[in-house]
């Protein structure tokens, strides 16, 4: 039976993406062990993978090292490692571990410590990209999904939150990023949603990380209809559990919008220097909002490098009234 560890992405999007990943290694070597390196706060994810056995935090924040993580590795004796993220320190690991196989990215000095390096192609949709490194690059998305774990909060949880009042439509609302070039304004979040509220009533319901807490709040702050401000107060079984009860989303590309799909909401999603091409989910249902017509759309980077009235020019350009008809738009068709 062949041990393979599989080192996963960083941040949550290409965390959720890369559970396809993990499904096809398992159906390509059904007798192998697979186990997942990954960010402590990634843990729940793939603890509840069907294909997973062992997730291992990983955890340098809390003062261990490479060669700390490297031992730890040895001593499991896995036979290949996959490595998703295209970092150096990401390939250091499993070579510092000695394991046999390490079947990573192309990319400057890391091919030196890789024994299968594989071309990175920008031109392949995020779940294809990674399913290149086991050959499966032209895989039919609609054969396989990605997963997301999902845990009705306790009943004191769900009081305390006042979810016992969420009326219909719910409308998911994720307001920041960890890419400021990628965020929407958080004056027009709240003008769609009141005008939203206005027209079809129902509750918002904001998601945030803990760190986000103060975006979500001022957000919270204006918006006038019924509104459940959940930023930083649910792990992330009941995030999905949550994500499960809206109507529909709008967020910024970023890693909720990802797990909007893993439970088929349909999303409104502003585009700035993306490209929706490769960046919007395969599965559900997902409306980019974007303008093109911006010479430097789209350039791929996650902070802005232009000055003035060009600062952000491309997220100031998608309008409230834009993101208001996409949602109207979607809340009205079957879904």
């Amino acid at each position: 039976m062949q041990k393979i560890l599989v080192r996963a992405p960083q941040w949550l999007g290409d965390a959720v993406v890369s559970t396809v990943f993990l499904s096809r290694l398992k159906a390509r070597f059904p007798d192998s062990e697979i186990s997942v390196l990954s960010a402590p706060s990634h843990v729940p994810l793939f603890q509840t993978h069907p294909a997973v056995v062992e997730t291992i935090s990983l955890a340098y924040a809390d003062g261990k090292s490479i060669f700390d993580v490297a031992r730890s590795l040895r001593e499991r004796r896995f036979e290949a490692n996959y490595i998703l993220p295209r970092s150096f320190r990401t390939a250091a690991e499993g070579w510092l571990a000695k394991i046999p196989r390490r079947i990573g990215f192309a990319g400057d000095a890391r091919r030196l410590l890789l024994t299968e390096a594989v071309p990175y192609d920008a031109h392949l949709s995020y779940p294809h990209r990674y399913l290149k490194l086991i050959g499966e690059e032209a895989l039919a998305l609609d054969s396989v999904r990605p997963h997301f774990p999902s845990k009705e909060p306790s009943p004191d949880k769900k009081a305390a939150l006042s979810l016992d009042r969420l009326t219909k439509p719910v409308l998911g609302i994720a307001p920041a990023s960890v890419s400021s070039a990628r965020t929407w304004d958080e004056n027009r979040f709240v003008e769609a949603a009141n005008r939203f509220q206005s027209e079809r009533g129902g509750t918002v319901l904001l998601f945030g990380s803990p760190s986000e807490k103060e975006a979500t709040a001022r957000v919270r702050s204006g918006i006038r209809g019924p509104v459940i401000d959940t930023a930083g107060r649910c792990d992330l079984a009941e995030l999905g559990w949550l994500m499960g009860r809206c109507d529909l989303f709008l967020g910024n590309d970023s890693g909720l919008m990802h797990v909007a799909a893993c439970f088929n909401v349909p999303a409104v999603t502003p585009f700035g220097p993306s490209d929706p091409q490769f960046a919007v989910p395969r599965w559900g249902k997902f409306f980019p909002i974007q303008h093109p017509e911006i010479s430097c759309v789209p350039c791929l980077r996650n902070d802005c490098v232009r000055f003035g009235a060009h600062h952000k020019e491309c997220m100031k350009a998608i309008s409230t009234s834009e993101v208001f008809d996409a949602l109207l738009s979607v809340v009205n068709s079957p879904r």
